[in-house]
């Protein structure tokens, strides 16, 4: 065993779930949109209930609580190729756009300019960074919450193309019911 423990033998521990679909938690808030279509577009099935106030999941022996840990999860469980850039250039635009949508947009705050300014982005390119990104359902969660409330302005046409690329990016057997708990 080397210093503090770390190098020795790994215990194995129980699988996570294995065979079983995850339970999802959470409100009808920004948060758990976000959750939700990180979930969809990496194609995790999961069990929904929008009565709590906040987010979280079990998955077996596996507890996760909040945005950042909920997302991740789901990144990591998701089919194919995560949706965490390996460039660090897109990397960093991703960690832009998701640290925009919590402090600004989730609060209601410089609305009309951060969706500008993502309208503007859009129009070179399918997605936020240009490839599929986290930054893609996290963004897309706030946009979503802020249309519910009648607080997203109208003219965003690059937005409105954007929301549905990332919408048809969930498979299909999931689509219908993922976008119906949004609202």
């Amino acid at each position: 065993m080397g210093l503090f423990g770390f190098g020795g033998k790994k215990e194995k521990t129980a699988s996570a779930g294995k065979g079983e679909k995850i339970s999802f938690n959470g409100g009808s808030d920004a948060v758990t949109a976000k959750c939700i279509l990180t979930a969809g577009v990496r194609g995790v099935e999961m069990d929904i209930n929008l009565s709590g106030d906040s987010v979280n999941l079990s998955h077996g022996p596996v507890a996760a609580k909040g945005e950042s840990a909920c997302v991740t999860y789901f990144d990591k469980k998701g089919t194919g190729q995560s949706l965490r850039p390996k460039k660090a250039r897109l990397l960093g635009d991703q960690n832009y756009w998701m640290d925009v949508s919590c402090q600004y947009l989730d609060k209601g705050e410089k609305v009309n300019e951060v969706l500008t300014k993502l309208d503007e982005t859009l129009a070179n390119q399918d997605f936020i960074v240009g490839q599929l990104s986290l930054a893609d359902p996290i963004v897309a969660g706030s946009v979503m919450t802020l249309k519910k409330a009648g607080n997203c302005p109208s003219g965003l046409s690059n937005i409105d193309a954007w929301l549905g690329r990332v919408e048809q990016k969930i498979p299909e057997n999931l689509r219908a019911n993922y976008m119906g708990q949004l609202g």
